[in-house]
């Protein structure tokens, strides 16, 4: 009986051990490459610093105005360069359509900018502009009635007279209602009592 036993543990311990040593081994195996990729990192995080150090030497105002005056033949303006919108040549009036009745025909509501950019298209298009011009607006809907604030009792008179009393009266009310609720209970619970 021992044979066989002894066996057995002594399989399952060489399984295990076999099993531990290729954990190992991948383990090894995943810290040589973090290793590597740290490696890596540091050296990219290197090459960054130093690329900006580049960029910002590269992009100093001093820098680049000397090369712009050594390559380009950029000179600064001139006030003569300048000059005003009444120089500008006018804009060209479109000549007239043949169509005997044009369907865009402007309204009083639209602008006459509206309508130069009515004119150059061709009479049967409508633009989007002139359309939402000419369409009237929606009414706005009417808002829905709050409720009232204030809690009416059953008790209380609900007619106009009542409401524009004076606040003696909405209190008197309103007393002769707890009144009658309290009352109501007391007696209720007098009557349980005997």
């Amino acid at each position: 009986m021992k044979r066989p036993a002894t066996l057995i543990l002594f399989a399952l311990a060489v399984i295990a051990g076999g099993v531990l040593f290729t954990i190992a081994f991948e383990v090894s195996t995943l810290e040589d490459r973090l290793s590597v990729l740290n490696e890596q990192i540091t050296e990219d995080r290197d090459a960054i610093h130093v690329l900006r150090a580049e960029w910002g030497y590269l992009n100093q105002p001093e820098r680049l105005d000397g090369l712009s005056q050594r390559y380009l033949e950029l000179q600064p303006l001139d006030g003569s360069q300048l000059s005003d919108i009444a120089a500008l040549p006018a804009r060209p009036t479109p000549a007239p359509s043949t169509d005997p009745a044009p369907t865009n025909t402007p309204s009083a509501t639209t602008s006459p900018a509206i309508v130069a950019l009515s004119e150059t298209e061709s009479p049967s298009v409508e633009t989007p502009i002139a359309a939402a011009l000419a369409a009237k607006p929606k009414l706005k809907p009417a808002a829905p009635r709050r409720p009232s604030r204030h809690v009416r009792l059953a008790s209380q008179n609900t007619s106009p007279k009542a409401t524009s009393g004076a606040a003696s009266s909405d209190k008197e009310a309103l007393d002769a209602a707890l009144r009658a609720i309290f009352g109501n209970s007391a007696r209720n619970s007098g009557d349980a009592s005997r």
